[in-house]
C-alpha cells in the first residue's frame, strides 16, 4: 500500500484556490498569474487551441474584451489581429504587470467584473474568458449587454489535473470520484445552454504534460499558497517525491493529463 504523503490542503495557512485572497497573495509575490513550475507538453496545448479558436473571429474591426486578463500575456498575443482589445482584472497587481509593454491598440483596465462593467451596449465583438468569470451566466445581464449583436463567446476552463498523478502522490493529491470527466461535461453543458447563447462549440479536452523535476510536483500543488506553507510542504514531502517521481517519470517527466473544458457560443 502506498504511503500516505501531507496534505497541504488539512494546514490551517492552505488557501482555497482562485479566492480574492488567493489571488491577492499570488499578484503580491509574481504580479502575474504565471505557472512556476518546469514542464513539457505534447501539441496541441490546451492554450494554443483556446488561441486559434479565438483568432477565427478576429479581424481589423474587431473589438474584443478579455474578461479576468490576469498579467495580460495571452491577451497580448492577439496584437495586431483585431482593432482594439481591452483586458479587465479585478488584482491591481495583474494589472500593473499587464500594461507594462502594451501595444497601442490593447488596454487594461482594473473591473470587477461581478459587479456593472463600464462600457456602453453593444461594445464587443468577441467576449472571451481564459479560467476567468464567465459573464453569460443564468440571471447576469452584463455579458448580453456588452455584446454586440452575433458577436461570439469564448470560455477556457482548467478542470483539474490527473493521468495517474493523483495515484502516485496520495495524500498530497485527492482522487478524482467516478464518473469526474462525465459530470463536468454535464456541468459545462447546462452552464452553456443556460447562457440564453447560441450553441457553436463544447469540448472536454486532455492536455497532456511533462513535469520537469521532481519539485515541480510541490510547486503545482502550492501554486498561490504562502511560502511559510511552501517551506512545510518541502520538509513534509519532498524526500517522498523525489523517490515516487523517479519511479515513474519518462525520460522527458512525470507524464500527468490536463483536462480542459471550450465552450463557445453566439449571441443573438
Amino acid at each position: 500500500m502506498s504511503k500516505i504523503l501531507f496534505d497541504p490542503m488539512k494546514h490551517p495557512d492552505w488557501i482555497p484556490p482562485h479566492t480574492a485572497e488567493w489571488h491577492a497573495n499570488l499578484a503580491l509575490e509574481t504580479g502575474g498569474y504565471k505557472y512556476p513550475w518546469k514542464s513539457v507538453f505534447d501539441e496541441p496545448r490546451a492554450e494554443l487551441v483556446f488561441a486559434d479558436k479565438i483568432t477565427a473571429y478576429l479581424n481589423e474591426n474587431t473589438r474584443v474584451l478579455d474578461v479576468g486578463c490576469g498579467h495580460g500575456e495571452f491577451t497580448k498575443s492577439f496584437t495586431h489581429k483585431a482593432k482594439e482589445i481591452l483586458g479587465i482584472d479585478l488584482m491591481e497587481g495583474y494589472i500593473a504587470s499587464a500594461k507594462e509593454n502594451a501595444s497601442e491598440s490593447i488596454s487594461f483596465l482594473v473591473v470587477d467584473a461581478d459587479k456593472p462593467l463600464p462600457f456602453p451596449d453593444d461594445s464587443f465583438d468577441v467576449v472571451y474568458t481564459k479560467k476567468g468569470p464567465w459573464l453569460f451566466h443564468k440571471g447576469i445581464e452584463e455579458g448580453h449587454r456588452v455584446i454586440k449583436p452575433r458577436g461570439m463567446a469564448l470560455g477556457l476552463y482548467h478542470c483539474g489535473t490527473d493521468g495517474g498523478l493523483r495515484s502516485h502522490f496520495p495524500g498530497l493529491y485527492s482522487p478524482f470520484p467516478d464518473n469526474y470527466l462525465e459530470d463536468i461535461k454535464v456541468k459545462f453543458e447546462g452552464q452553456l445552454s443556460e447562457s440564453n447563447l447560441e450553441k457553436v462549440e463544447l469540448q472536454i479536452f486532455e492536455e497532456v504534460e511533462f513535469l520537469s523535476r521532481p519539485e515541480d510536483v510541490l510547486i503545482k500543488k502550492c501554486f498561490g499558497q504562502k511560502e511559510t506553507l511552501k517551506k512545510i510542504v518541502w520538509q513534509e514531502c519532498l524526500q517522498d517525491v523525489e523517490e515516487i517521481f523517479m519511479r515513474y517519470a519518462t525520460p522527458r517527466g512525470l507524464k500527468v493529463v490536463n483536462y480542459h473544458a471550450l465552450m463557445i457560443g453566439q449571441a443573438r
